[in-house]
């Protein structure tokens, strides 16, 4: 396998990786900022908030699957998932905007209707992109090395993209603070979320004209295909998410992934919440010092990761890093004394950033069970994988941004108070370590009923392989 390697241009790859630091910049303002803007600036109740958000991403994970079936069917002279690419990214710029424009002053139930609305309509364009994106990820390349070298170069582009997500607001509102009083934090919103749109738009473009080649004009193949109606497109659906969910070896990994999801989108939620009310850190410090130097972190380790999965395969290096970060996310938080930054910033951005590396051998994992279904069933299905991996994931997430919303009502968050008394503090404190860390571990040994290592996928490309040539053979025969 390693003899026969079908390297793919750097512009190819980098190309196709960049659409990731808008998307991982939107994905940290949603996470991180988003229902602290709403209950802190807008002033709405964090229950409201916690359940506006939940239905807008089970909405977006419901749409995912869909659309992966609807890229993987689609003849186009965009080919299968670059018109998607456009088409998505221009909406969800546009979406995006609106999100953080609530109107001024509103009550409770506009302002629960403006943010369910706008967030239904970014995450509808945000499928609409990023489901194919990803399924493009098993259709560029068929070499496992270059799927990981596919999955880095985007991690490394996400960690851009968090960089910007992360430290933008939050500079901005400093340096607008003595000009706009309290109208700072919405103006750095906005003035964030008009920037990261077009950060989006820009790379999405660059990804278009990267994987051309990968992504051809495939009305030809169109011609050909048997027109269904929607009655049959949707059992198509059916059949597709349930083949996928019958391949045994993607199962433990979903669910090792979506049980730390669910404990990564309460960690983002509650973080400024935790650092502002419990360490008593400026935002300055927050974004700059420890979201920042945490992202800074993750990047670096990112050979590391990659340089383990190729000596040692990408099992046992993801279940040790992510057991790893769930004891030390566990152990660490609720010791962390009060103003102090350098803590922090070693253990919590340092430690757990190195450690949080290792999340990105649990996506690469993906098109290699692509791989696996293909060998078992005789179709591929990338799309249906991806739809189906960003559904279940989007679900836990929008579980634990209800729980969020609900935990802070729980704990006695007063909406837009400055200030918060100890006990609420130490209750957060709570929750966003010995609880986070929780998710963390029974993520890393779920993982570890996952059959799939370097060995026998080397075994499952090779048999493929062989089966392709003889299936080309065949059909030089017919003509």
């Amino acid at each position: 396998m390693s003899q026969n390697r079908a390297v793919l241009p750097l512009r190819t790859k980098t190309g196709y990786a960049v659409p990731d630091a808008g998307f991982a910049a939107m994905e940290v303002m949603l996470q991180v900022y988003l229902l602290e803007f709403y209950t802190h600036t807008a002033g709405l109740r964090p229950v409201f908030a916690g359940l506006a958000l939940a239905i807008a991403v089970l909405w977006d994970a419901c749409t995912d699957p869909v659309m992966g079936i609807i890229s993987d069917e689609t003849h186009s002279r965009w080919g299968k998932r670059r018109g998607y690419l456009f088409a998505g990214a221009v909406g969800l710029s546009l979406a995006f905007a609106l999100l953080f424009s609530p109107p001024s002053g509103a009550g409770q139930t506009v302002l629960f209707t403006w943010l369910l609305g706008s967030y239904l309509l970014a995450n509808t364009c945000m499928t609409i992109a990023a489901v194919p994106h990803n399924a493009l990820a098993a259709q560029i390349t068929f070499d496992r090395d270059e799927r990981t070298a596919l999955i880095g170069w985007r991690l490394f582009f996400r960690n851009i993209g968090f960089l910007a997500g992360t430290m933008m607001p939050g500079l901005l509102a400093g340096a607008l603070l003595t000009g706009h009083g309290q109208g700072a934090v919405r103006l750095s919103r906005q003035i964030s979320a008009l920037s990261i749109g077009l950060l989006l738009a820009v790379g999405m473009f660059i990804a278009i004209a990267a994987v051309a080649k990968h992504d051809p004009d495939n009305r030809a193949e169109g011609r050909h295909a048997v027109r269904r109606t929607w009655r049959a497109r949707l059992q198509i659906l059916g059949r597709g998410l349930l083949e996928v969910w019958r391949n045994r070896a993607f199962r433990p990994l979903l669910a090792a992934y979506v049980v730390a999801q669910a404990g990564r989108t309460l960690n983002a939620s509650l973080a400024l919440f935790y650092y502002r009310h419990q360490l008593r850190l400026s935002e300055t410090q927050i974004v700059v010092g420890v979201l920042g130097f945490f992202i800074l972190m993750v990047t670096l380790s990112i050979p590391f990761w990659l340089l383990l999965s190729r000596r040692f395969g990408k099992k046992r290096p993801a279940f040790a890093g992510a057991l790893l970060l769930g004891i030390v996310t566990m152990v660490m938080y609720p010791l962390f004394p009060p103003g102090r930054i350098l803590p922090v910033m070693v253990f919590a951005s340092g430690l757990g950033g190195f450690l949080a590396g290792a999340v990105l051998l649990f996506e690469s994992l993906v098109p290699d069970l692509v791989d696996y279904d293909e060998l078992k069933t005789g179709n591929r299905r990338e799309g249906g994988h991806f739809g189906f991996w960003t559904m279940c994931t989007k679900m836990c997430r929008a579980l634990g941004l209800a729980l969020s919303g609900g935990i802070l009502d729980l704990v006695g968050l007063v909406p837009g108070a400055a200030e918060q008394s100890a006990e609420t503090a130490w209750r957060i404190t709570l929750v966003f370590g010995p609880v986070v860390g929780l998710f963390f571990a029974a993520g890393a040994l779920s993982f570890l009923s996952m059959p799939l290592t370097r060995e026998r996928h080397e075994r499952v490309q090779e048999m493929l392989l062989r089966r392709r040539t003889i299936r080309l053979a065949a059909r030089r025969e017919q003509v």
